[in-house]
């Protein structure tokens, strides 16, 4: 089946943009003063939240796909993939250098006292093996059904973000909710798909 190349150009740009952008707009916030009292906790923040949308983007691409059929949205699937990836590592590296000063006693001593960041470090972790097979060369070593039952994990990384970010919310809770309200939709539509194809 042949694809046409000017659609998914134009789509594989727009995941670029939707990787890329925002660390521009991150670095000229920075760069003028204007990510408010405490800057390095909004870097936090804000890399977190960005690395938690571009996840739950990448788990939509396949409910997308099998609504409209179209190959171009498989192909930008592991680039979104590994720019959420990116963007959770820099909020990972954001707070052990901005918040703990690369103290690793007091990351450690967080690990063992914060729940939230028991959950969001292990939502992290369970993403590297993904980001590592995520090639073309490591899905046919593997082969299709190995690989499928390990990137299945980014469903149970993207509930423990989901967790970590319900956790540590004080008060708002409108954007966890939020999260929970995409996680559970795309969830449901994978069981639901899945049984239709058992049928």
């Amino acid at each position: 089946m042949s694809i046409a190349k000017g659609p998914v150009r134009i789509f594989r740009l727009l995941v670029l943009a939707a990787g890329l952008l925002p660390a521009l707009w991150l670095a000229l916030r920075w760069g003028q003063d204007d990510l408010g009292v405490v800057p390095e906790e909004a870097v936090v923040h804000l890399t977190g939240r960005i690395g938690l949308a571009l996840l739950l983007a990448t788990i939509a691409f396949s409910p997308a796909f099998r609504l409209t059929g179209w190959v171009g949205i498989m192909i930008a699937r592991r680039p979104m993939g590994l720019w959420a990836f990116a963007w959770l590592c820099a909020h990972a590296l954001s707070w052990m250098g901005l918040e703990q000063y690369w103290a690793w006693e007091w990351i450690w001593e967080d690990m063992q006292d914060l729940p939230y960041v028991r959950y969001g470090a292990a939502g992290l972790i369970l993403l590297v093996p993904l980001a590592l097979t995520s090639f073309r060369r490591a899905r046919q070593a593997m082969g299709e059904r190995a690989w499928h039952w390990l990137h299945r994990l980014v469903y149970v990384s993207a509930a423990l973000g989901a967790t970590h970010l319900w956790t540590l919310t004080r008060a708002d809770y409108r954007l966890p909710t939020l999260v929970v309200a995409v996680l559970a939709t795309l969830v449901l539509f994978r069981l639901v798909d899945a049984a239709r194809h058992r049928r």
